[in-house]
């Protein structure tokens, strides 16, 4: 019974905050959503910002639960496995913009949160190791000791989170696939 209603305090919890914002997010606001008192959100989450981190956790479990479903490095090729980690920020961008919102509000909240900053942190570590997973299947990666390798996941980041950024907020500006062809070209042509 517990974990249906802290599905339902997150799931409410991630409309309002899409909708509000973190900063204009109010507990009760969160308990309307959820169709519970507010005493249910505060005994399951006493604080706002306890409530914050157990929706980022969310969000890093779903993001690492998605990779896993579009990489696969024992089947698949370096080229298959890197498509795989396009295909999925890409599906979050046309399919889940609201996750996408919600990664940048709490980037913002990061700067001034100690505790989301550390959480922060840790998600774009899981994201570069998952990523360098897949570079290590490109022959001589593991080897390379360049700056420019080691900079290669951190760039593909970068690549990922900037396609979010201009897209949502200008969508017609450009095409999402052409971008990741040409990201996925790109990576192609600095390993060679």
């Amino acid at each position: 019974m517990s974990n249906d209603v802290t599905n339902k305090i997150l799931d409410a919890a991630l409309e309002i905050v899409a909708r509000n914002k973190i900063s204009g997010t109010r507990m009760h606001l969160i308990a309307e959503e959820a169709g519970v008192v507010q005493s249910n959100v505060h005994y399951y989450y006493p604080t706002k910002n306890d409530l914050m981190i157990a929706l980022l956790d969310r969000i890093q479990k779903r993001f690492t639960e998605k990779r896993m479903s579009s990489v696969d490095l024992e089947k698949k090729s370096f080229e298959e496995n890197l498509r795989g980690l396009f295909h999925e920020k890409k599906d979050d961008i046309y399919n889940h913009k609201k996750i996408d919102y919600l990664q940048f509000d709490f980037w913002v909240q990061g700067t001034a949160n100690p505790e989301i900053r550390e959480k922060f942190i840790d998600a774009f570590n899981i994201w570069r190791s998952n990523i360098t997973e897949v570079l290590n299947q490109m022959p001589g990666f593991p080897e390379c000791k360049s700056e420019q390798c080691a900079m290669l996941p951190y760039l593909l980041v970068s690549i990922m989170i900037g396609a979010s950024m201009q897209y949502l907020i200008d969508e017609g500006k450009f095409n999402l696939d052409d971008y990741f062809d040409a990201a996925e070209n790109m990576i192609l042509n600095f390993i060679k």
